[in-house]
């Protein structure tokens, strides 16, 4: 490994069979001729984001998780292929191609034959709320746009050995140009889908008195504060919908069930982790206990729950 101090913009080289066995130190590589490995990076850091170019034989490996702080990774080819799977999904970059990828999820990748590869890294922090629960998992190919290309053409400026690095005049747009192409990267529908996505996890884990707001986050691998941002475009609380769509499954069964059911087993088949916990919700939503509102509804005359238009409706 070398670096170098007489040029503006550092590299590091690793060289053969020596330079393969302290590369791959840093991870899970392999190569088809260690002894004819050749590979080599440089780098600057801009505001916090990375700029970096990867010049490369062929080489395969993956990509952990990182636990120091998940950022995006925006990957530019200019030479060569790089195939990468996640998700389930193959992906195949050529060249002028740029992608989205995260690393907050493990990526299996493959570079075949010579290549040279930008790649910028973004913080999350850095992104706006929407862009960066969309960019949580790994995204694959951006259309080409003229804002990729202008951030292509910029890094690869900041990078040149000769006038680049980070106090050159280009270096001070990286980070804007690098947040708009993650921008531009996510469609406009993003937070309704996220929001759909999440009412239908709602809806097929009711029964489970662990959902929760945490356990959501966890599911679609987003922050807790996003899951409550999302969700709440209406002022509604994801808790309060989560209580309340359990509560309307326990009137529908006491609607459909002339008989009135064991209020231990109505709890845990709705999702709530004790009766009592039930009992004080159903009172407080529908303003009787669950007894009265049976009695009530094998009459035809099923209350609406409090604070609705309608004061009774049909059973």
């Amino acid at each position: 490994m070398r670096t170098s101090t007489e040029q503006s913009v550092p590299f590091l080289e690793w060289n053969g069979a020596g330079g393969f066995e302290r590369f791959s130190a840093a991870g899970r590589f392999a190569v088809p001729d260690p002894l004819r490995f050749r590979s080599r990076w440089r780098s600057v850091v801009v505001d916090g984001v990375q700029a970096g170019e990867w010049t490369t034989s062929p080489i395969s490996g993956a990509q952990p998780p990182r636990r120091d702080g998940a950022s995006v990774f925006l990957v530019a080819v200019l030479e060569g292929t790089i195939r990468y799977w996640s998700g389930g999904r193959t992906v195949e970059g050529r060249n002028r191609s740029m992608h989205v990828l995260s690393s907050a999820e493990p990526v299996r990748f493959a570079v075949p034959e010579p290549s040279r590869l930008l790649r910028v890294t973004v913080p999350s922090a850095f992104l706006p709320q929407g862009v960066r629960a969309a960019t949580s998992r790994t995204v694959g190919e951006v259309p080409a746009t003229r804002v990729t290309a202008g951030l292509t053409s910029l890094v690869e400026e900041v990078l040149d050995p000769s006038g680049g690095g980070a106090a050159s005049p280009a270096a001070r747009a990286v980070r804007a140009l690098a947040v708009a192409t993650l921008e531009d990267s996510v469609p406009e529908t993003t937070e309704q889908d996220l929001r759909g996505q999440i009412l239908e996890h709602i809806e097929r884990h009711l029964d489970d008195p662990d959902l929760s707001p945490q356990t959501i986050a966890t599911a679609f691998g987003i922050s807790l504060r996003w899951v409550h941002a999302v969700f709440n475009l209406d002022g509604a609380s994801v808790a309060r919908h989560i209580r309340e769509r359990r509560l309307d499954v326990v009137a529908a069964q006491l609607q459909r069930d002339r008989r009135f059911p064991r209020i231990g087993a109505l709890a845990e088949q709705s999702g709530f982790g004790a009766r009592d916990q039930l009992t004080r919700a159903f009172k407080a939503r529908y303003g009787m206990t669950i007894a009265e509102y049976a009695e009530r509804a094998s009459a035809g005359r099923a209350p609406a729950p409090r604070g609705d238009s309608v004061e009774e409706r049909p059973a």
